[in-house]
């Protein structure tokens, strides 16, 4: 028997050139996203909520002789996200690869939360991804082929941050609803998988104190936070045909995070143990 995937097929599972590839939501992790997306030869769409962002994303790119178009697009809209992801599929002719990065995360007690906040965290975040998600997902298996990638939280999975209720539950209907599609689209040549990352240095931890990030590296093993650069590599590959049976899953990226809740002992007698 064959092997369904040849030894000699490797290099050409992570090839993405000629892909038509669509970042929703741009600025932060979304540009590094789509910069990586353009640096290697797909047709690439963006889309988000801002003019400003997309203008941003359009001059970083100006200098990629690639085929990009720009669109704006409110995810928590669901009859507009239909039609801009129409009007994507009919300017590009299809959409093979969809990254969605939108998000929101309004901070407060658990106990006391914003109603408002609630309802609009969930409505960005979750649903506007259930909308993307499900619009690509339908146009993907008309044409066999395709593969979607939300981008979670590590708060999906625990407890991370003590006000942010509303992310973290968004983060987690996220979760779920990417298992759901995954199975729904599993016979159609299409993939549905999230990625958790831990703390990133983006725009959206300007809001924190200016030495929460540090702290925050105290509790990964690898001794920082992230950056957007160090999800390429999963990002690359479950665009690709190299994830072709992997579908369902939302994967931690997260420097050794959620392995590590040691208690770690100073005393003489640990380090005597230890070294």
């Amino acid at each position: 028997m064959e092997p369904v995937i040849p030894s000699t097929k490797i290099p050409e599972l992570f090839n993405v050139t000629g892909k038509v590839v669509l970042v929703v939501g741009a600025g932060g992790m979304g540009n590094v996203i789509a910069k990586a997306f353009a640096d290697n030869g797909v047709r690439l769409a963006v889309a988000t909520r801002s003019e400003s962002s997309l203008e941003a994303t359009r001059i970083m790119l100006a200098d990629h002789d690639i085929e990009q178009r720009y669109y704006i697009m409110h995810v928590e809209n669901k009859q507009e996200v239909e039609s801009v992801i129409d009007r994507i599929a009919a300017d590009f002719g299809r959409i093979d690869v969809c990254v969605f990065t939108s998000a929101i995360a309004p901070l407060g007690p658990s106990l006391d939360f914003d109603e408002k906040d609630f309802r609009d965290t969930m409505e960005v975040n979750f649903m506007g991804s259930v909308f993307v998600d499900a619009a690509c997902g339908r146009l993907m298996a008309k044409n066999g082929w395709g593969r979607i990638i939300n981008i979670s939280s590590i708060d999906a999975f625990s407890v991370n941050c003590v006000d942010d209720l509303p992310y973290s539950a968004s983060k987690a209907a996220m979760m779920a609803s990417t298992r759901h599609l995954a199975v729904d689209l599993a016979t159609h040549g299409v993939t549905v998988n999230g990625i958790a990352p831990v703390w990133i240095w983006t725009p959206m931890m300007d809001r924190r104190p200016k030495d929460y990030m540090v702290q925050a590296a105290a509790g990964i093993p690898m001794g920082r936070v992230s950056y957007s650069e160090d999800y390429l590599g999963m990002i690359f590959f479950l665009a690709s045909d190299a994830s072709a049976y992997v579908t369902g899953q939302t994967f931690l990226v997260d420097g050794g995070w959620s392995a590590y809740r040691s208690f770690h002992y100073e005393g003489e007698e640990q380090k005597k143990i230890l070294f």
